[in-house]
């Protein structure tokens, strides 16, 4: 019994110390991995990075009417109608679209809004009845020159009837100037409509050509129509090969002049038959 309990006292002890034992021979005293390469690291300078390309910070802007309109009218330059968006005027001014809404209801008052600020920076003179003719046409030839400056604007305007602030302000100084020249009402009250129908879509037309391609081309295709009509036959065209000069010839500028005078010269006749 004694032999046999040392026995298994043996046996029962010598896992334990081949654990021990194989403890010792997988820790030995000198320093982990780990501890090496921390150690190498710190005598080391910090290693090259490749440059990154970071996003440059979009200026933020205080959120007013103001400064939405702004925004929109230089995605308008950049982008044309067809580019701008509540989202695109959000970047723009560093700022998230919804933020937009709580002052703008969407991009049909955008529009609107941006046609305002243009109208707004036509000069309005003081009626004159002496001179009165020679208003009208200046303030529509300025309206004419706002409208092309900026890409797609004149697009922004078509078939708006003014309701808001300054382009009420700019009907009304056109009225004005109209009912100094001895207008009827008729006259005035229609005639607004037609005069600034006629420059918003002449100013249009003419930012189709403007921004639609460059000028060797649009140069190019004037040339090209001035030849198409010297070749009509003129047994089958006799007017139109008659006047080929006269309607190839005229520039942008002598064609709304031209179309300004008629206008003008209309509705004082209209309104003298009327009285």
């Amino acid at each position: 019994m004694a032999v046999s309990e040392s026995r298994a006292s043996s046996k029962s002890q010598s896992p334990a110390r081949a654990s021990g034992g194989g403890a010792s021979a997988s820790r030995p005293g000198g320093p982990s991995p780990a501890e090496v390469a921390s150690a190498a690291s710190a005598a080391l300078p910090p290693p090259p990075r490749f440059p990154r390309p970071s996003k440059r910070p979009t200026r933020r802007t205080a959120l007013t009417v103001e400064a939405i309109v702004a925004a929109a009218i230089d995605v308008l330059d950049e982008e044309g109608v067809v580019g701008l968006s509540m989202r695109r005027v959000a970047d723009r001014l560093g700022t998230g679209a919804a933020s937009l809404y709580a002052h703008v209801t969407g991009k049909e008052e955008l529009l609107e809004l941006v046609f305002d600020e243009l109208v707004g920076q036509v000069p309005l003179p003081e009626p004159d009845p002496k001179i009165w003719r020679d208003q009208v046409r200046q303030m529509l030839r300025d309206l004419r020159g706002v409208l092309i400056s900026h890409r797609d604007a004149a697009l922004a305007g078509l078939g708006r009837i003014p309701t808001t602030p300054k382009a009420l302000i700019a009907a009304e100084r056109l009225a004005a100037t109209l009912r100094a020249g001895g207008l009827s009402d008729r006259a005035i009250a229609l005639g607004l409509d037609q005069l600034t129908l006629y420059v918003t879509a002449e100013a249009f037309e003419t930012g189709l050509m403007e921004y639609g391609g460059n000028p060797e081309d649009v140069q190019r295709y004037y040339e090209d129509v001035h030849v198409f009509y010297m070749q009509l036959p003129a047994d089958r065209f006799p007017v139109l090969a008659s006047v080929v000069d006269d309607i190839t010839g005229p520039d942008g500028e002598e064609r709304f002049e031209f179309g300004l005078d008629v206008l003008i010269a209309g509705l004082e006749a209209v309104s003298a038959g009327e009285g």
